[in-house]
Parts: structure tokens; sequence; C-alpha cells
């Protein structure tokens, strides 16, 4: 048995879903199912005797206050920061966490285990991504979309859609929005916004059938994240994506890592003059419109817990079991510097 301790609050979020013991390993089918969840420090009777114990980074800072660290440790133990939320709303802004961490498990593609939302698979079914290096096929190489879909596609009558309930974020994408709004009274069209911030009502109990809107409907949805920072990419942009509507994104990753050129637009790289013009071009031009869906014979997009082989629970314990790992000493020496330094807050 390998044993993990969740060191600070197992209450939570993401360290809830762990749960107690093993359950979660069992639950997911995991290759592995011989890892030990628990937020008990004297389970084994001594810290000390954990393979594995998992910081949760938006609790790191009470940990300090509280003078709430461990007093020893042992170099066969792995020290873990674990984030699933952006950098930029929980930066390191201090040398204290250097040399301290063995590994890292977060939505960063560079992570030593990734803990994100999102896997590419090819056209034969095997995991491609996201990673930091895709080797996509170019989009003049691709086929055209089938006819079947086109039909799907021309459907279409509505322009763009939002799905948002944090009105007021760091990466302020409701004020380019608000922008957006503005330009597109032009052309007589608006951004249908769902949720707390907007006219429409989509609540997460029936998602389902608010994607079945946006699939029947709009030719656009913003996939909009409330913070800016390196790979931190959400569920977002499977909800258009799995809907046949493009995603138009707004974050700090490098959005090559995640999906083909020519199948999202980039509001970042464009005012919103200028994307307000491209959609409604864009919506005007079916043929133009088809090329965005090309990447459908080639590609298919998951949530990553869909499969063991892709969950990131599961592939945690992996590496825990992973003798050679676990026997290679690492350290991130400046993790300040590793987790912050390419992010805006």
């Amino acid at each position: 048995m390998k044993y993990i301790l969740l060191w600070t609050n197992p209450q939570n979020s993401p360290f809830i879903y762990f749960g107690e013991g093993s359950a979660v390993f069992e639950n997911k089918t995991c290759q592995w199912k011989n890892c030990y969840v628990t937020g008990n420090r004297n389970y084994l009777g001594d810290y000390s005797e954990f393979d594995v114990i998992v910081f949760n980074g938006p609790q790191l800072l009470p940990l300090v206050n509280l003078y709430d660290l461990p007093k020893k440790r042992f170099v066969t133990q792995k020290y873990v920061y674990a984030n699933i939320e952006s950098a930029a709303i929980y930066p390191i802004c201090s040398d204290r966490w250097n040399n301290f961490f063995n590994w890292t498990w977060t939505y960063r593609l560079d992570s030593d285990s990734v803990w994100g939302y999102i896997s590419v698979k090819n056209a034969t079914g095997h995991v491609i991504g996201p990673k930091e290096v895709m080797n996509w096929i170019n989009l003049s190489d691709m086929d055209d979309i089938d006819e079947n879909l086109k039909l799907k596609l021309k459907s279409k009558k509505k322009l763009v859609a939002w799905f948002v309930s944090n009105c007021d974020t760091l990466s302020l994408r409701e004020e380019y929005v608000k922008d957006v709004q503005q330009e597109l009274q032009k052309y007589n069209l608006d951004v249908d916004i769902f949720g707390s911030c907007g006219k429409h009502q989509c609540p997460r109990d029936i998602m389902p059938r608010c994607l079945d809107v946006l699939k029947r409907d709009y030719y656009f949805y913003f996939a909009f994240e409330n913070a800016i920072s390196q790979d931190y990419v959400t569920e977002k942009i499977l909800y258009a994506l799995n809907s046949n509507t493009v995603p138009v994104v707004y974050g700090g990753a490098n959005y090559s890592r995640f999906m083909p050129e020519g199948s999202y637009l980039n509001a970042r790289e464009m005012t919103p003059l200028i994307l307000a013009r491209k959609m409604f071009a864009i919506s005007r031009n079916i043929e133009m419109y088809y090329m965005y869906f090309r990447w459908k014979k080639y590609y298919s997009y998951h949530f990553r817990h869909e499969t063991p082989d892709t969950d990131d629970y599961c592939n945690f314990c992996a590496m825990i079991n992973n003798e050679y790992l676990m026997k290679t000493t690492t350290i991130y020496e400046h993790f300040n510097k590793w987790w912050t330094a390419n992010d805006s807050w």
C-alpha cells in the first residue's frame, strides 16, 4: 500500500474529492488501486511514514501563519504542491517555498503530474495531448467536413453565447465582453449571456439542455477564463468543441497546445472591434464557417476523468507506484519563479 497524506484541510476543494482510503482509485477502476489517502497525520503513527505529503496551493499561507508545517521530513518522502486554481489568483510571492516541493500536481503542462480538464485523442483513439509541443495536422491537409455536419451547422441562427456566473474577475473578461457587445450593436447583434451575469438562465443541473441549445443555435461560444495564467485552460472549451460551436478563447495559455490551428478564435490577439467584425463575417460565410470544423475527422475532445488512462487521480497513484520516480531525488529550487514567473495578476 502507498500512503498519501493530505497535509492541508481534506474538506477543501479539490481535496474533498479524494475521500478517505482507497475508494477513489477503486471507483475509477485505476490500474493502481493500492494508494490510501487520509488527512489524519497520525494514521501511521507519525507523518514521516507517509510516502507522499500533498499541500493544497490556496492554503499555503495559513500554514505559514499558523506555523503548521512538517517539523521533520525524510528523503524517501515526496512533498507535492497541488493546485487546480490559477497561479494569477494564488501566486507565490516569496521564496519561502523554494527547495520545499519535490513534485508538482497542477494544470500546468510541465507539472510532474497534470491535474487538468481536457484530453485530446486522435482518430485511432490514442491520447495525444494536450502537451507542450503538439504536432497537429495542417488545416490545409484536412478533408472537408461531411454533409451531415454541414446540415447541422446551417441551422445556426445566433452569433455567440457565454455561460458565466462570476461577473468580477481578475482577467477583466467582463470588460472585454462589454466592449464586444458595443461593437456587435453595429450589426444588430449581441452576446447572449447565460447565468447570473446575464439575461438568460442556465442552471448547472440542466447543463446538458443548455449545451443542446448551444449546439443547435450558436456559431460561437466565449470560453473566457477568469484569470490569465500559463496553461490555465478549463472545461469551457469542451462546451464549444463538443457542441459544434467555435470557441472564442481568452486566457494566458498557448492554445496551440490544446487545439489545432483553424478551430478557434483567440480574443486576446484581437481588439473587441476586430473580434466582432470577424465573428460577423464568418457567420455570414457558411463555407468559411465549415473550415473551423475540419478537425473533427482527426481529433476528439474528452474530460480527463472519463477514462482511467487519463484520470488525474489514477495517474497520481501510478506515479507513486513508479519505483524510479520515487527513488529519484528532485526539488524545485526556485518554486516561486516556476509557479508565477509567466503570469499576470
